[in-house]
């Protein structure tokens, strides 16, 4: 079940490390914060699993994209 504040991450590979926070949840869609904008996606373009996918959202970060904990060169992989 989502809650209030959670992220979703997108899937989409042009989008690396894209973030929304989940708003509110209404019926079959939920109301997310993408910066300034508020979106609706629906539910069934969210998953819970890894697996890799062209569109839609996981709750988790999609590999490839930088970590909010790492700084950017060294989620990227490059050395200092």
């Amino acid at each position: 079940m989502l809650k209030p504040g959670q992220l979703l991450y997108d899937n989409d590979r042009r989008y690396l490390g894209r973030k929304i926070e989940v708003l509110r949840v209404e019926g079959t869609y939920v109301i997310c914060k993408s910066g300034p904008l508020q979106v609706r996606v629906r539910l069934d373009r969210i998953f819970a699993d890894e697996q890799p996918r062209r569109s839609g959202y996981t709750l988790r970060p999609v590999d490839g994209a930088p970590s909010a904990n790492l700084p950017l060169d060294l989620a990227f992989g490059h050395q200092k």
